[in-house]
């Protein structure tokens, strides 16, 4: 089978064996294997819901931060820096458009019918 969750399935494996075995790491001591652990698990538990089409829905979950959908790991204060940032540039952006928008109401318009370029009241002759 060429799918690559069954590769990473076997080095994962194989690198909490090495890990145990050969470096002689205390497993239960350590995050890293633990995370390793953790997808180990979640690459079982995708394939038995669904052999032919693995759901990886619950991914953050099995990993440990389910916390990351909801924005958790960004500083409030941060969050609240940028939202306020976003607000102030939308805010002068507002502003322009709205002064774009009176310079067009309040220049000058050629009556319909005459030529370009003339406004209300040229008569287009040369001034003397």
């Amino acid at each position: 089978d060429g799918d690559r969750a069954v590769y990473e399935d076997e080095v994962i494996c194989l690198s909490l064996q090495f890990l145990a075995t050969v470096d002689q790491v205390n497993l239960p001591n350590l995050v890293g294997p633990e995370l390793l652990c953790r997808r180990h698990q979640l690459i079982r538990e995708a394939y038995r819901l669904s052999p032919s089409a693995p759901d990886y829905s619950a991914s953050d979950w099995f990993m440990g931060w389910g916390r990351r959908r909801t924005g958790q790991t960004v500083q409030p204060t941060l969050a609240a820096y940028v939202a306020e940032q976003l607000k102030h540039e939308a805010s002068i952006a507002k502003e322009s458009r709205k002064a774009r928008e009176e310079k067009m109401l309040k220049a000058p318009r050629a009556p319909k019918g005459s030529p370009k370029g003339l406004s209300k009241g040229d008569t287009g002759a040369a001034s003397t």
